[in-house]
């Protein structure tokens, strides 16, 4: 198996190995800690070989972190086709897993395109090998002035069915159409898994999916005790269908804690709880994201010929991208240097 695994894999763990060496370093992040300004922070990027391309010809003094984050994320989807390349045809299927992710993040913008008029529009970036790659007519899709017109450019597709039915809501909002295609997507994937994840390595995919899931879980119903004035009832609505190490008994003690201490009493115990701890020092989703990093550096030591050296590139960039964001967030309200590399190394991993 190992030696099969092996054949499978050794051109593209070389090639992930070669690309790793383009991330930013931990010395160039020290550099962005020193930058005043966003123009010269976005400046800066277009010397990495990775941004250059997609943060080209763009208002550096006008750019606003929709817009950045956005022009970095389909960097990332570069990456993915450079890896989609060196695949194989049972790697191929598994990177279908990501593919999707970056529809559902066009169709995101698509929408916040239509329906938030707070914000100027928003780029919608693909290129040639998306367009082919994808099912669906991005450019009429993005071409919808209209959630009707949208919702009829969906249609065949396998996104048309969630989104038509919120359209059947009383004044649907742009956080019903995410909300939902989020859920469809954690779903659509997990019921789905025996159609793209190659045999004998289901463990590194419910390893890294099914946590994500899980802790997803705990900190939106924590969001949402927390923050807002929602009823269980509502909470449950808006939790994703699927248990990995979390019983029902245990979800329901997170949603009907009646405060943060017997919330963080369930914690403590559940099996991330036991297994990883945590502290009362950093907040949730930094040490959830380092509960995730721990995981994608862990299977990728003990499997590098295997899809678990996909999901620790992805997860990497992804990080990179988050990372720099929070750093241009720091120069963008005047933050010292130490305050940057503080938000910057808070930063572990991304649900």
């Amino acid at each position: 198996m190992l030696n099969g695994r092996l054949t499978a894999y050794s051109g593209m763990t070389t090639k992930i190995r070669a690309m790793k060496k383009n991330l930013i370093s931990p010395a160039q992040y020290e550099e962005i800690t020193g930058i005043t300004s966003v123009p010269d922070l976005i400046s800066y990027l277009q010397t990495f070989p990775s941004y250059a391309g997609v943060l080209s010809n763009m208002d550096a003094s006008q750019a606003h972190r929709g817009e950045v984050e956005g022009r970095m994320t389909f960097s990332t989807y570069r990456d993915f086709s450079k890896i989609y390349h060196f695949a194989g045809n049972s790697q191929k299927r598994y990177l279908e897993f990501y593919f999707m992710q970056y529809e559902i993040v066009t169709l995101k913008t698509c929408m916040r395109n239509i329906m938030d008029s707070r914000n100027t529009a928003l780029p919608v970036l693909v290129d040639k090998h998306f367009k082919r790659h994808s099912k669906l007519n991005i450019d009429h899709l993005i071409g919808s002035s209209t959630m009707e017109e949208f919702i009829e450019n969906l249609s065949g597709s396998i996104y048309e069915k969630p989104i038509k039915k919120v359209s059947l809501l009383e004044n649907p909002n742009l956080f019903d159409y995410e909300m939902t295609l989020d859920l469809f997507f954690f779903n659509y994937i997990w019921n789905h898994m025996n159609d793209f994840v190659p045999k004998g390595e289901k463990k590194y995919f419910i390893n890294i999916f099914g946590t994500q899931v899980d802790l997803l879980n705990i900190l939106w119903i924590y969001r949402m005790k927390h923050y807002y004035t929602v009823t269980n009832s509502q909470i449950y609505s808006f939790l994703i269908p699927i248990n990995c190490n979390l019983d029902h008994t245990t979800i329901k003690d997170f949603v009907e804690a009646e405060s943060d201490d017997i919330f963080f009493q369930t914690l403590d115990t559940c099996y991330y709880g036991r297994v990883y701890g945590f502290n009362h020092v950093d907040d949730l989703e930094t040490q959830f994201g380092g509960i995730l990093n721990e995981i994608y550096t862990k299977d990728f030591k003990e499997s590098p010929y295997s899809l678990a050296c996909i999901n620790a590139y992805l997860h990497l960039k992804n990080l990179e991208v988050a990372k720099v964001v929070t750093a241009m967030e720091c120069i963008r309200y005047g933050y010292k240097p130490d305050a940057i590399s503080h938000y910057i190394n808070r930063k572990k991993g991304v649900l």
